[in-house]
């Protein structure tokens, strides 16, 4: 069955690959001349991904070079909120794309391309290091702008070929990446010096929600616990999460606020009715990125799947505990100790036992983990709660 389901997927991806080939010749045949120092830059990936390069937009606009070109972001339309409070000042223009309509639906998908194409600009950039044939090398192919600017690509064998075959003529430069092992912002780093032939002196990703404003019911004292996760096989079990709950009120004074996303607000409900304590708060599916943010830099603590809040907290200097099945580590966990944040990084017995083999667990873990997250113990967290929670 799962040998047809990814036949299935690929098959989809194919005709797709020719629908979007098909429709940018045809939008091709307007005219319209290319419109001077304007510069497209393309990110769509994931909220955590976005949080790991927005600071390095700040370092684009006010580059030498790029100071005086009029600005586009072409974004992931699941991070809007954020970056529209992040990065307001760093964009003179934002352009948001829908992913999922992007590939299946005709009429979007030939609106976005041609829009993106008619905008005539000069400097299309694609700034990610896993390159996508039907995402972000679509939209460069359809800006047929005169410079078209993108990352070599991650190395994945089963993606590697692909680009090198259908997308990387897409391009006028390909910029090399190091053969070295790095943490995602460090590579994202490394793109922009590259890009602006300059170094870049920021050491970590921060974020500011000081001048969010809140109106929800938050306890005085909290810890923030994120029980989802986009892959089953990354989520720690509903039992343990209760289990580890209920400790923590026994234990401790600080109210609990469960958050995520709208399509986890059932997993963090059942998790809530079977508390059953009127110190647990689910705030799942009831903010937006931003308030999500000032609720994570105002906690005590932040335990979490390996997700977005983990990268949360990590821009906003708040302790956390991440739960990882492992999957890509080295490249988005753990944080690199030079960053001095204050953390805990949990994972199956086999990781853990091997974590002195950095480069062979990062080789071994770069595309998935086959390892069971639910080998973590309650006690393990436990102990680092209360062991983060006496630090300073």
């Amino acid at each position: 069955m799962k040998k047809f389901h990814l036949l299935f997927i690929k098959i989809g991806n194919l005709i797709n690959f020719i629908i979007n080939s098909l429709i940018i010749k045809l939008i091709h045949l307007q005219k319209r001349p290319i419109k001077e120092k304007t510069l497209l830059i393309i990110r769509l990936d994931s909220i955590g991904d976005y949080i790991l390069v927005q600071n390095l937009f700040n370092d684009l606009r006010n580059d030498y070079f790029f100071k005086n070109y009029n600005i586009t972001l072409c974004g992931n339309i699941i991070w809007k909120d954020l970056a529209e409070h992040c990065n307001k000042n760093d964009f003179d223009k934002f352009i948001w794309i829908n992913k999922k309509k992007l590939k299946w639906n005709l009429f979007y998908k030939y609106d976005t391309l041609q829009k993106i194409y008619l905008a005539g600009y000069e400097t299309a950039v694609e700034t990610t290091f896993s390159r996508e044939i039907l995402y972000g090398d679509t939209i460069i192919k359809a800006s047929k702008s005169k410079e078209r600017i993108g990352y070599g690509g991650s190395q994945e064998n089963y993606v590697k070929w692909k680009r090198s075959l259908f997308s990387d003529d897409y391009y006028t430069k390909l910029i090399t990446q190091s053969s070295e092992i790095l943490f995602e912002f460090y590579r994202n780093k490394e793109f922009f010096e590259k890009m602006l032939k300059k170094k870049i002196e920021i050491t970590k990703p921060y974020l500011d929600f000081n001048s969010i404003k809140m109106y929800l019911p938050l306890p005085q004292e909290y810890i923030v616990i994120v029980p989802g996760a986009q892959e089953k096989s990354r989520r720690w079990s509903e039992k343990k999460f209760i289990e580890l709950i209920k400790s923590l009120l026994n234990n401790f004074t600080f109210d609990v606020v469960l958050v995520g996303s709208a399509s986890e607000y059932k997993i963090t409900e059942k998790i809530a009715e079977q508390i059953n304590s009127e110190r647990v708060l689910n705030l799942a599916g009831k903010t937006n990125l931003p308030e999500l943010g000032k609720i994570i830099s105002n906690a005590k603590l932040l335990i979490s799947n390996e997700t977005s809040a983990v990268h949360f907290a990590a821009a906003v200097d708040t302790k956390f505990i991440c739960l990882s099945n492992g999957q890509r580590f080295g490249r988005f966990m753990p944080y690199p100790k030079e960053m001095n944040l204050i953390n805990e990084y949990f994972y199956p017995y086999y990781i853990e036992k091997n974590l002195t083999k950095f480069n062979k667990l990062a080789e071994e873990l770069k595309e998935a983990s086959k390892f069971d997250i639910n080998e973590i113990s309650i006690d393990k967290v436990l102990n680092a709660v209360k062991k983060l929670l006496e630090s300073k």
